[in-house]
């Protein structure tokens, strides 16, 4: 009986640990409901290019702010984590994201799955920690160095691009 006893205890102490270990490792997002600035318009198109096996997803956000101190580091979209260099002039910004794949060409892309057989499974990249439907997206911005996140919803979806 003591072997059992010190065997929850061991159990209870190790799941305290663990409950301890993941909610410092958590950081805390908060998406913002009042933000600094204002959309304008908020546009996406899927391109194809000219190399076989290259396309990609292009993302496109205009605003208006009053803030001197904003800054924006990132979108979500998608299941995809955007890089962002936001283009400012005067109280406009223009926020515009591009994510490039590549599927290279020893793939064997048929409609026939036994063809297929062999190819590895794409890589999906990383997880975001957002669930977001497929015209939705979350912006990362900063005002005076604090962080937060702001929702995006009813992106435009474009026509496909074709590019030589």
């Amino acid at each position: 009986m003591s072997n059992l006893k010190r065997s929850l205890k061991i159990s209870s102490l190790l799941f305290a640990f663990f409950l301890l270990v993941m909610s410092s490792g958590c950081k805390t997002s908060v998406v913002q409901k009042k933000v600094p600035f204002s959309i304008d318009e908020k546009t996406y198109f899927q391109w194809v290019g000219g190399k076989q096996g290259t396309r990609g997803t292009t993302i496109r956000i205009t605003g208006f702010t009053t803030s001197l101190n904003l800054s924006f580091s990132k979108i979500y979209f998608q299941n995809k984590e955007f890089e962002v260099v936001p283009q400012f002039s005067g109280n406009d910004f223009v926020l515009e994201a591009t994510f490039s794949e590549f599927i290279p060409p020893d793939k064997v892309m048929s409609s026939n799955p036994l063809d297929e057989y062999g190819n590895a499974p794409p890589k999906t990249g990383k997880n975001i920690p957002f669930e977001l439907e497929k015209d939705e997206a979350v912006i990362m911005y900063a005002v005076s160095g604090a962080e937060s996140y702001v929702k995006v919803t009813g992106i435009k979806k474009l026509e496909t691009q074709y590019r030589p």
